[in-house]
């Protein structure tokens, strides 16, 4: 071996004593602590969960778990509950089935994550679930409450239904396919909540009548109740309606977070469905928000908004006839597609097409977005506007308009978080046709359009909340 071997070897072997040394001597200066006066320190003092729907577990919850002090301390963790709980704790990085002692270093932290399930309630209402964690340090005690609502639901699971009547304050969930069979009827009441899992669609072969109000609307969306996914798209599939039946009503009804929001009718259909749209409001969809295939629609009160790829598309033929509508995309939620209009109107789709004719109407509306141009017309589409404020590359004076305003803001108050209610400012204030609103006397909220100089254009009537 050579001298200067011996010598690299000699200074390793130097470099590692004195760094035990150091680890030796740090340990008793800042080693495990007694001292009762010593305590934890905690991110939050209630873990607290949104409604969890009960036998399904819920999403994870992380607590952060700190030792302020410079040594470092052992706390012992326990349910204090002789009951099950119907918590579950992960503790650095192990489930806790009873109680646990765990040492954190000092100036150091730990994650302790927490999932809750909930067992049937046997009530339509949420039911507040309680209980804690204790942390014992040094024989000081310190609590993290943990807290959960949990709601029982009418579950469906991949299930065809004869039609009925949905009402009541407990909600219903979707997994799967539900379909509604052929020459059925379903009647959703006022104030029901529909909430769709992951991949979850509804087909309804025969008719849906779901009859909301003002106060109390019904709702379908996404499953996951927490706050962070108030506004993402693609949270569940479609409600699809595959039918030639002609007594489809919607009124007062919000449908937000999935992939399609509303498809109606079929490109090859020979006999042409029809739907009543009132009240309405579609938003927040990682695809289409209303998409509608040789059929005929009539909407009123009706917003559709942010949607990646189509906000409205009619093809295929049909009548539809839009009044106090407002069709929006900004699509803060993601990267809008471009190249898609948030209105689009075509006797084809994809190629297919039928001899069916395309007649749309829009009056006292609101079609706006992010794009130079949101109108898109197939060559035999005939389409009309009147008292519309249109975000268009078109002339004001095209031969489909009449009294239009062109590439005017609206000033939505809050469009970020789907408030497209109108600001003072906006032109769209009293720029609508009373005789129109005729036909409409109260808005989206239920307030009267007639109490001023003129209607306001689009599904809501300024000076209201």
């Amino acid at each position: 071996m050579s001298k200067n071997s011996i010598s690299f070897a000699l200074k390793t072997f130097v470099t590692y004593c004195l760094l035990i040394a150091c680890a030796l001597t740090a340990c008793s200066k800042y080693g495990l602590s007694s001292d009762p006066a010593f305590r934890l320190d905690f991110s939050v003092d209630t873990v607290r969960f949104d409604t969890v729907f009960t036998t399904y577990g819920s999403a994870t919850h992380r607590l952060m778990v700190y030792n302020p002090n410079k040594q470092a301390v052992r706390t012992r963790i326990t349910f204090p509950k002789s009951v099950p709980t119907a918590f579950r704790l992960n503790v650095d990085g192990k489930p806790l089935a009873e109680a646990c002692e765990v040492e954190i270093a000092g100036r150091d932290s730990m994650f302790v994550f927490v999932e809750v399930t909930v067992n049937p309630q046997n009530s339509e209402l949420p039911v507040w679930i309680l209980d804690s964690v204790l942390f014992e340090t040094n024989t000081n005690l310190q609590r993290v409450y943990l807290e959960a609502y949990g709601q029982d639901v009418w579950l469906y699971r991949n299930a065809t239904i004869q039609g009925g009547t949905w009402q009541g304050a407990k909600p219903y969930l979707i997994e799967g396919l539900l379909v509604i069979d052929t020459l059925q009827t379903l009647h959703i009441s006022e104030g029901v909540r529909i909430f769709l899992r992951q991949g979850a669609n509804i087909c309804i072969k025969g008719s849906l009548i779901a009859e909301g109000s003002a106060e109390q609307p019904i709702v379908f969306s996404g499953s996951r109740l927490e706050s962070d996914y108030r506004y993402v798209p693609g949270q569940w599939g479609s409600l699809r309606f595959a039918t030639a039946g002609r007594d489809n009503l919607l009124r007062h009804v919000e449908i937000r977070d999935g992939t399609n929001g509303l498809l109606f009718g079929s490109p090859d259909a020979e006999n042409m469905p029809f739907i009543r749209l009132d009240a309405v409001s579609i938003h927040d969809m990682s695809y289409s928000g209303l998409m509608a295939f040789a059929a005929d629609m009539e909407a009123t009160n009706v917003l559709v908004a942010n949607c990646n790829y189509y906000t409205v598309g009619l093809f295929c033929g049909g009548t539809a006839q839009f009044t106090h509508c407002t069709l929006a995309n900004g699509y803060s939620s993601g990267i809008r597609r471009r190249g898609m209009s948030v209105l689009t109107v075509d006797t084809e789709y994809q190629g297919q097409t039928n001899a069916i004719p395309a007649v749309a109407g829009f009056y006292n509306s609101i079609i706006y977005g992010t794009m130079n141009e949101e109108l898109s017309f197939g060559k035999d589409a005939d389409c009309s506007f009147n008292y519309c404020l249109l975000k268009t590359a078109l002339n004001a004076s095209h031969s489909g308009f009449a009294n239009v305003l062109t590439n005017k803001a609206p000033l939505f108050l809050s469009p970020e978080k789907e408030n497209f209610r109108l600001d003072s400012l906006s032109p769209a204030c009293n720029a609508g046709n009373p005789n129109f609103a005729a036909t409409t006397p109260t808005d989206m909220d239920g307030n009267s359009r007639t109490a001023d100089e003129a209607p306001d254009l689009g599904a809501w009537e300024r000076g209201y909340k």
